[in-house]
């Protein structure tokens, strides 16, 4: 299983709040070697808010997918077992 995250005040915070079992043991390996600093802002919420705000044009516009087909992609993407009937 591959996760990505940032590190804030010396802690990995993984993408999307997902959490891993205690005692789990892990592999780090840097997706950009020269990117050692931590970023300026960890959260930026108007920046969150404007992403947010841009997505729900995009649905209102018809600009997006079902999150079914969007769940089997990334399925199959990630090489994860689809739900049985899928």
């Amino acid at each position: 299983m591959s996760l990505e995250g940032t590190v804030v005040n010396g802690l990995i915070m993984l993408d999307g709040g997902a959490q891993l079992p205690e005692g789990a043991r892990v592999r780090v390996d840097l997706a950009d070697a020269d990117d050692l600093a931590p970023p300026p802002e960890p959260y930026d919420r108007a920046t969150e808010l404007a992403i947010l705000r841009e997505a729900l044009e995009d649905v209102k516009a018809g600009r997006g997918q079902p999150a079914r087909d969007f769940l089997k992609g990334l399925a199959a993407e990630c090489r994860l077992p689809l739900a049985p009937g899928e």
